[in-house]
């Protein structure tokens, strides 16, 4: 890629409703294709014809690209997902690609592939348990932490930072329509989040997440600004809270940054702010819950790290499953699809 506008195109643990079927023209869904030639030759063209992208990377390898966007075609392209079909045929499309493998060829590692496909749905489904696991935990934290918030402390400091920083005018755009994006996910390799937000914004809010307690502040955030043109970024572990905010008028970013982040950020803006959440929160919260709190950390990080060792299996069966597809492609079938394909959507 070229640039930094990726994103992710689901959660680690569900499809995300990232594609509005009501502002694309077309959603094409590719089933069957385990080969990466196809769409990469897709964005060549596209990128060689200076067309504006959105690049979607797999939640499990943010080296693989799974899906894009053609902005000035309102086109989307999806690979390998379940993806829920809302308009048949005048929107969603279905680009099987089936027919490019040899069956007679294919049929000699029968057994092979049925072995390993169960495997890799084995591992595949344990990393997903382990991770609605640790959702779970930081479930019990923030359960914990309900009573030590000073909710009106956290309440002022938002008003006032509202005041500083963003335009009246910004409030009542009642056109606005929300936009979803995932940017964060556990792989093979570990954590990974992208910055394209960060790259974007004029003022970059990083909130601090010690016992996961930012998530107080960007609930609030969503709640202060219904009526503000915003991306919403709900974390890839857990969809149901905000891992990031970002104001798309004012341009504002609001994202939570925890401590275990290997990056360096203060020579990289001059224009952030750090938010420290511990001054939101009454000081016997640690004191009375000392060893609660610390096993249940430990509990946490052992299941994420238990998480992307079961990843990593499923992600190397994969690629032993795609090896035998591949060496089964007919290249005129593969190249006639590819052909047709290219031709039905640039005009």
């Amino acid at each position: 890629m070229t640039n930094q506008n990726y994103y992710f195109i689901c959660a680690n643990n569900c499809f995300g409703n990232i594609f509005d079927s009501q502002n694309l023209e077309k959603i094409y869904i590719i089933q069957n294709c385990f080969d990466s030639d196809f769409i990469h030759k897709i964005i060549q063209i596209a990128e060689n014809n200076k067309y504006s992208l959105e690049y979607y990377l797999s939640p499990t390898d943010p080296n693989c690209i799974n899906g894009i966007i053609i902005k000035e075609l309102q086109i989307a392209i999806i690979k390998n997902y379940n993806y829920i079909s809302k308009y048949p045929v005048i929107v969603d499309n279905i680009l099987d690609f089936s027919d490019i493998y040899d069956e007679s060829q294919l049929m000699n590692y029968k057994k092979d592939i049925i072995e390993l496909t169960t495997k890799k749905s084995e591992y595949f489904n344990l990393a997903c348990k382990f991770l609605k696991s640790a959702a779970e935990l930081s479930d019990n934290i923030l359960e914990l932490s309900k009573k030590y918030i000073d909710q009106n402390k956290l309440n002022h400091f938002i008003n006032r930072m509202i005041i500083k920083y963003i335009n009246e005018k910004h409030f009542y755009d009642m056109n606005c329509i929300n936009e979803y994006k995932f940017i964060n996910s556990i792989s093979f390799a570990g954590y990974f989040e992208s910055d394209i937000f960060e790259h974007e914004a004029k003022r970059i809010f990083y909130i601090s997440n010690e016992n996961f307690l930012g998530w107080y502040f960007t609930k609030f955030i969503a709640d202060k600004f219904p009526n503000i043109c915003k991306v919403i970024c709900p974390d890839a572990l857990d969809p149901t809270k905000i891992r990031a905010i970002y104001l798309k008028n004012p341009k504002i970013l609001f994202v939570i940054k925890n401590k275990t982040t290997n990056k360096n950020y203060s020579e990289k803006y001059h224009f952030i702010n750090f938010i420290n959440m511990e001054r939101f929160v009454y000081p016997n919260f640690k004191k009375e819950n000392k060893q609660k709190l610390k096993f249940i950390h430990k509990c946490h990080k052992s299941i994420i790290n238990e998480t992307v060792k079961y990843l990593k299996e499923s992600e190397i069966i994969k690629n032993n499953i795609e090896n035998i597809y591949h060496s089964s492609i007919i290249p005129n079938k593969k190249n006639n699809i590819t052909e047709q394909f290219i031709n039905q959507i640039f005009p």
